[in-house]
């Protein structure tokens, strides 16, 4: 019998070395590629949790802006101005047979219930003008805070005293430290501000207590590097820096919008710039002559 060699089959130790360098090379690659998405999903998390809390945090401004209330607009236009230093004579007696005029607020009679205060502006009202004793609700805007009177406040509790109407404020405050981040972070964030939401429920009331279980706070923006608003009036196109319903200038009216740029660092230290105008649409066409 003739014996054959057969040839074994198998890897060399070359080949085999190779194939285990392609599987490392495979799973880096790949390894790598997930961690790199995951990476990727969580900033996109940060980003998208950003982006909303700031469109939150702007529709409540827009929610308060849009809402912005004056009781003077549901006046008759015929009501005629009081001078506290020229007290108006006595209406005439009415004729025979026609109804006496309804009863008015005479100059004394405001004084003795506002305790001397019924001509005197305060932070969000004007002072009376007309014996109907209303007062005109005032806006005050600067770069950095606005306040005014709206009617957006919503009673969760049926036996809480409160109305729709509040008295709001916006302004910039430091931050305060994050108890969810570390020292190193907080110190990071330490120049920055928050945009804090001051309301009143109290709203027909003069003075502004300080500590009331009818005032909150709330913070709208957090990490706020920059922050400006500015002020249209109706029909232009420029804005103003600064707008008081007080002032000769803007008596009686609101601005038409407001401008709020607002500069913010987001997640990865990302700055971040935005415009947002908000619309009032106040019926600044419909204030009685005697304002």
């Amino acid at each position: 019998m003739n014996s054959k060699w057969q040839k074994n089959k198998g890897f060399t130790l070359i080949e085999v070395m190779i194939a285990l360098f392609i599987l490392v090379m495979i799973g880096t690659t790949t390894s790598k590629a997930v961690i790199d998405a995951a990476k990727l999903k969580e900033v996109l998390k940060d980003e998208t949790e950003f982006a909303s809390e700031f469109r939150t945090s702007t529709l409540f401004i827009e929610r308060d802006l849009s809402q912005i209330f004056n009781p003077r607009w549901f006046l008759a236009p015929d009501f005629r101005p009081l001078d506290p230093y020229n007290p108006p004579p006595p209406p005439p007696p009415p004729a025979p047979g026609q109804r006496p005029p309804l009863p008015v607020l005479g100059i004394d009679e405001i004084n003795r219930r506002t305790r001397g205060r019924g001509f005197q502006p305060s932070e969000f009202w004007g002072p009376i003008l007309d014996p109907s004793g209303i007062r005109a609700s005032r806006f005050k805007g600067k770069e950095t805070e606005i306040s005014f009177v709206t009617a957006s406040h919503v009673r969760i509790y049926q036996s809480k005293k409160e109305s729709i109407y509040s008295k709001v404020r916006y302004e910039l405050a430091k931050q305060e430290p994050n108890p969810n981040l570390s020292a190193e972070q907080n110190q990071k964030y330490a120049g920055l501000f928050s945009l804090i939401k001051i309301e009143n429920t109290r709203a027909f009331e003069l003075d502004e207590p300080k500590d009331s279980p009818y005032v909150n706070s709330y913070v709208i923006l957090n990490n706020v590097k920059k922050l400006k608003f500015s002020f249209y009036k109706p029909g232009d196109k420029d804005p103003v820096r600064e707008w008081d319903s007080e002032n000769s200038d803007q008596k009686g009216k609101f601005p038409a919008s407001v401008e709020m740029e607002v500069t913010l660092v987001g997640p990865e230290d990302r700055v971040m710039d935005s415009k947002v105008l908000f619309n009032l649409e106040t019926p600044n066409d419909v204030l009685p002559k005697t304002y």
